[in-house]
């Protein structure tokens, strides 16, 4: 039995020995393990239940290009892949063959302006033990080499173009971020969005041609060497920051003392956030250009060092030259650019606290870390304080979720109001927290800073959580406002069922007590409105998902609204209608007297009436009247009590009203056979206290009611 649990084991935990990566617009997913990997792409296929669905299959398999080396020991390649944080020296040594420690999938924005803000291609971004870190095609080809740092490569992050939220924010940069063993290299994103492209382009032109050699333009990049920390797991580019005032006066009295010279304007620098131990979560800042950091004189010799991260030019090693040439290429390893010593801040220090990976926001204000203690801790990245901890999460994998809210679910108040006309201003921003404990196969969602878990999921002990972090490269303050191609912030991998399954939450769950509830109501009224313009053949799967919304709000008010535009749906044949009205009474029925709401019961009863009035007539309507013989004017006299005179008279007016009121302006769908449509009838009718009223209608309207 014990075999048979090990082996069964071994199938389901294979994903986690395995580097995966999911590009934020769903187009191409990578798993690499060691020398090997595998690009997959999304199509749509019937599955085996007839229903279409999208699928990965292959679109590239095969081991990426490495090395020259001999077989390395297949032992320390998985035990590097499950990032074991021992001695890499040690694993380097021992290890001659490179293998893949990181992979990102990274989509590169379309120059066409047909086409503008939605991706072109999508660029796969690998880093190795050997120090290289590899550009690809969705096709396996090799774009562009990089040999920055000789250390293994740890992580891989990117960071894309937002448009600020606030006037007061800085813009932030597109940057990709290269996590070693002891130092940090960033590339400018601009200048690797144009090299990509531009490598990407001799690619196409060499295939065409053969003989096209065109040089890709440089690639920008600082390298930073952390210094006062021991081990270093994992990272996070925070990005340019600029100080307040009482923050630089607070900085320079701690560096500099009460002599330390205090600059008229505070520098900006760039934030990095590193996790590990000795300190468990270390800060450092890095002082973009040339502006005097606010130091005393002593003190800005030293940061004058600092400042010396130069962007360096480095150019890419392309395969498409002669066989001797890429020998010599191969054999001469470029050279490596000594890196700026960059200082710790400061940090968290706890000895026996080791980190093991760090997520940042998507606002870039918060921080949460995990640690080998199973604690998921969230930090203020701008202070640099820790603001809450979760206990029993082991092994945690986590990611963010923002969601931004439509102001059609805003509640309005009482004591809103505006004279400028928008009482509402602009949609207000949520961040979830996302937290997947494998130990215990749960995922769950907290509210931050301080709110509730507002949901949890049972999912399987061998998934994994992948939270990119990033959008689409290449984008600016002009061309990320227009149309962009739906992108999933998070989502889960099970490679039991062989799903990927993303998480939604809606925005009324950062919100507390009444206005909660009255937001989850409009965000229920808002989904039955999406539901009721859908058009779908299974009108029993529909009726389902319209009874459960309904009967989940809460407030009558709402729920008479929502019912209201039930009936008003010309999509729902009459037995749903029926079903659903029917169902809804009979739950107010069964509440306690306290809590059912008297009007909303009488304005369902009132609709039943009416519904169960309509099939009355509708069933007299369908039944079929033979005459044998027609009527004659004497017989339709003596039943209608009047003489020949006045019954001829009446002939004549109903003939003349007939035929001036053969026209009608509007006809329906259903009334092919002259059958009124529910929608129809209920709009024209009313019921209330046991009396049936028509509402004031035209005469041609009521003709055909």
């Amino acid at each position: 039995e014990e075999e048979g649990n090990t082996c069964k084991t071994q199938k389901t935990s294979w994903l986690q020995d395995c580097v995966l990566s999911l590009s934020p617009t769903n187009d191409l997913m990578v798993i690499a393990r060691e020398q090997k990997a595998v690009f997959l792409v999304p199509k749509w296929k019937y599955s085996d239940k007839g229903k279409e669905e999208m699928q990965f299959a292959v679109g590239w398999s095969g081991s990426l290009n490495v090395e020259e080396g001999g077989e390395g020991r297949e032992g320390d390649s998985r035990k590097w892949l499950r990032g074991d944080h021992l001695s890499f020296a040690q694993f380097c040594i021992q290890s001659v063959v490179e293998c893949v420690t990181s992979a990102l999938c990274i989509p590169l924005a379309s120059q066409k302006r047909s086409s503008t803000g939605r991706p072109d291609w999508t660029c796969i971004v690998v880093g190795f033990t050997s120090g290289y870190v590899r550009f690809y095609t969705e096709n396996g080809v090799l774009l562009l080499a990089q040999l920055l740092n000789e250390d293994p490569v740890l992580q891989l992050k990117c960071r894309t173009y937002e448009i600020p939220r606030h006037p007061g924010v800085t813009e932030q940069n597109e940057e990709l971020s290269i996590l070693y063993p002891a130092a940090i290299v960033t590339i400018d994103g601009f200048s690797l969005f144009q090299s990509l492209r531009a490598c990407r382009n001799q690619v196409a032109k060499a295939a065409a041609s053969g003989n096209e050699n065109i040089q890709p333009p440089p690639l920008a990049y600082k390298k930073w060497g952390l210094q006062d920390i021991d081990t270093i797991i994992d990272h996070a580019s925070v990005g340019i920051m600029t100080l307040s005032p009482f923050d630089q006066m607070k900085t320079a009295s701690n560096i500099g003392g009460f002599n330390a010279a205090i600059k008229n304007s505070p520098p900006a620098m760039s934030q990095y956030i590193t996790v590990g131990s000795s300190p468990f979560t270390g800060f450092f800042y890095a002082l973009e250009g040339s502006t005097q950091p606010l130091l005393s004189h002593v003190a800005l010799a030293v940061a004058s060092k600092l400042t010396s991260a130069l962007f360096n030019a480095a150019s890419g090693w392309l395969g498409w030259k002669s066989k001797h040439e890429e020998e010599a290429v191969q054999k001469q390893k470029p050279k490596v650019e000594p890196a700026t010593p960059l200082a710790v801040r400061f940090g968290l220090p706890d000895s026996r606290r080791h980190g093991e990976s760090i997520c940042l926001s998507p606002c870039n204000t918060l921080a949460a870390v995990t640690d080998d203690f199973g604690r998921v801790i969230l930090l203020d990245v701008a202070r640099g304080i820790a603001i809450r901890m979760w206990k029993g999460y082991r092994d945690a994998q986590i990611g963010w979720i923002q969601i931004v809210e439509d102001l059609h679910e805003r509640v309005p108040e009482k004591a809103d109001f505006s004279p400028f006309g928008n009482s509402q201003g602009p949609s207000r921003v949520a961040q979830f927290l996302v937290i997947y404990a494998p130990r215990r196969g749960i995922l769950e969602v907290w509210s931050t800073q301080q709110g509730p878990r507002v949901g949890a999921f049972n999912v399987g002990k061998h998934c994994r959580l992948l939270y990119p972090g990033y959008k689409i490269m290449g984008l600016n303050n002009v061309t990320s406002q227009s149309w962009q191609p739906q992108t999933y912030q998070i989502c889960l991998v099970d490679p039991v069922s062989g799903s990927v399954k993303t998480v939604n939450v809606p925005f009324h769950l950062a919100l507390s007590d009444k206005k909660s509830e009255r937001a989850k109501d409009m965000h229920l009224v808002k989904k039955l409105a999406a539901l009721l313009k859908t058009k779908s053949p299974n009108l029993d799967l529909v009726e389902t998902e319209i009874k459960e919304l309904i009967l989940d709000i809460k407030y009558p008010a709402t729920k008479k609204q929502a019912l209201e535009s039930i009936l008003a749906s010309e999509r729902l044949p009459f037995s749903c209608l029926r079903n659903i009205t029917q169902t809804l009474m009979d739950t107010l029925k069964n509440q306690e007297l306290e809590s059912v709401d008297e009007g909303l019961l009488q304005f369902c009863a009132n609709k039943l009436k009416l519904l169960q009035l309509y099939e009355s007539v509708s069933q007299l309507n369908s039944l079929d009247f033979h005459l044998d013989t027609p009527f004659s004017d004497n017989d339709l006299a003596v039943l209608l009590r009047l003489d020949e005179k006045e019954l001829l008279k009446l002939q004549a007016l109903l003939e003349k009203y007939k035929q001036e009121n053969t026209r009608t302006n509007v006809r329906f769908s259903d009334d092919k056979d002259g059958v009124l449509p529910v929608k129809t009838f209920l709009e024209y009718l009313e019921y209330e206290k046991d009396v049936l009223n028509v509402k004031k209608i035209s005469e041609e309207e009521y003709v055909a009611l």
